[in-house]
């Protein structure tokens, strides 16, 4: 057994019944003991908790044409640790205040946006000014 929850994912190739369809048919967790929760997607969705994978292969997997892929735990995350020290970067802003062109661009922070939201300096200033929780240690 493993320590942790693992997620995966139902992918069925060829629908044999008509009603589920193809790719991605459910979304599920192995948990420690074993046991297994599938969440079904669709017009119908329901989530179903199984004694183990194999009995849930051994109803939904369709002589094959239903197969389990894991999904790997940071997947499609930019490394932890640069996103730890992104955020501390974020947390002590440059203290000079925004200073805006005519189109809107904060030529003090040189952020240009499209999007018209204000600069990220301030965003994180007035973030951090409401948000009392520590520091967050990319070293851990």
């Amino acid at each position: 057994m493993t320590t942790e929850p693992r997620l995966f994912r139902l992918q069925r190739d060829h629908d044999v019944t008509g009603i589920s369809g193809t790719g991605t048919i459910a979304h599920g967790v192995q948990w420690p003991d074993g046991t297994v929760t599938i969440r079904w997607t669709g017009n119908r969705p329901s989530t179903v908790n199984w004694a183990s994978i194999d009995d849930a292969i051994a109803v939904h997997g369709h002589g094959g044409h239903t197969r389990i892929e894991w999904v790997p735990v940071l997947q499609n995350i930019p490394p932890i640790a640069s996103l730890l020290e992104l955020i501390n970067d974020l947390r002590d802003p440059t203290p000079d205040p925004c200073r805006h062109d005519e189109d809107g661009d904060c030529k003090e922070h040189a952020w240009f946006y499209s999007d018209r939201r204000r600069c990220p300096e301030a965003r994180a200033a007035e973030l951090f000014a409401t948000n009392d929780a520590p520091a967050l240690d990319a070293a851990k």
